[in-house]
């Protein structure tokens, strides 16, 4: 297949600076593959980490649990994760600091919507009591959502069933009839609404905000003390791979196309991630809320105690 002029000049910019990067610091970021990870996937590319004074590698996991893990462990330094579990992490003493944003939920940007069978006579909240709904995790941030959506809008959340499935496994599983419902992400959401089987009955993220943080770059407390130059170097790096990628969508299609092994005509159409560009406790802080609200942890704080000190931080 060949290769995009873009891809072709990212692959000769890497090229270019590999060499140099072998004597700089090196780090090991842990992360998903999906349109999350492409500002991550670009700076690599791009040869950023290094203009900033890292040598960067990717290290691709199935999970952001399994990232945690290896954050934890001293695998990788920086790792890409859900804020509900660095949230239920915190709670639980584990000592992870953010320190640079990924991906900022808004309401114009639908890349994640409630989806059930499109001849199902489900329209509100209180259609959906009592049903088996799909979901990634358990009390993870897609469970809350849907919980707070439900209650919004007339239902009982308590009388939900909550079957844990990847979002391809639980497209399946709706258009079946073996589930009622499922929130699912691009690009298996623009797949299933392309099929014509299932429709959307809801952006349920807006029950939380018109505007939060749902993902970030978060390394262990104790190494951004003993590294503050590295993790500094790295929230810049992040910070305009970010701002790039929420400029060029569509130069970073078949970055995302080749390094998830999608259709770059799926990735075309879809709706894109949005990259933060601070930590905003007042962007997290309505994910602190509903995490609490629905016993994912089990009361509210201060969303700044989440952010580390050396996180790059907007101008006064």
């Amino acid at each position: 297949m060949r290769r995009s002029p873009f891809l072709i000049s990212l692959a000769s910019a890497a090229a270019a600076v590999r060499a140099g990067a072998q004597d700089l610091p090196s780090v090991t970021l842990a992360t998903l593959i999906n349109d999350t990870a492409t500002s991550a996937l670009y700076a690599v590319h791009a040869g950023l980490f290094t203009k900033y004074g890292l040598n960067a590698q990717l290290q691709i996991l199935p999970t952001g649990a399994a990232g945690q893990a290896a954050v934890a462990g001293g695998a990788a330094q920086f790792g890409l994760s859900s804020l509900v579990g660095i949230i239920t992490a915190h709670e639980k003493g584990v000592p992870f600091t953010l320190v640079a944003p990924a991906g900022v939920v808004t309401s114009d940007v639908p890349y994640s919507q409630f989806v059930v069978k499109a001849d199902a006579p489900i329209k509100t909240g209180r259609d959906l009591n009592g049903k088996t709904i799909g979901a990634a995790g358990l009390k993870d941030m897609d469970t809350v959502a849907i919980m707070n959506w439900v209650d919004l809008n007339g239902g009982d959340s308590k009388t939900l069933k909550f079957v844990e499935m990847s979002g391809p496994v639980a497209l399946a599983a709706i258009e079946e009839g073996r589930i009622d419902g499922a929130d699912l992400n691009t690009p298996t959401l623009t797949r299933g609404l392309e099929g014509g089987k299932v429709r959307s009955l809801a952006q349920i993220f807006d029950a939380i905000a018109p505007r939060f943080a749902n993902t970030g770059w978060f390394t262990l407390t104790d190494y951004a003390d003993k590294n503050r130059s590295v993790v500094e170097k790295f929230a810049r790096a992040i910070g305009e791979a970010n701002a790039y990628c929420n400029a060029h969508h569509a130069e970073t299609v078949q970055l995302v196309a080749d390094s998830a092994k999608i259709d770059p005509k799926v990735v075309a159409r879809m709706a894109r991630i949005t990259f933060g560009d601070y930590l905003r406790a007042s962007d997290i802080q309505p994910l602190v809320n509903v995490a609490a609200k629905y016993g994912a942890i089990a009361k509210p704080f201060d969303a700044r105690a989440l952010i580390s000190p050396y996180a790059l931080k907007p101008s006064a």
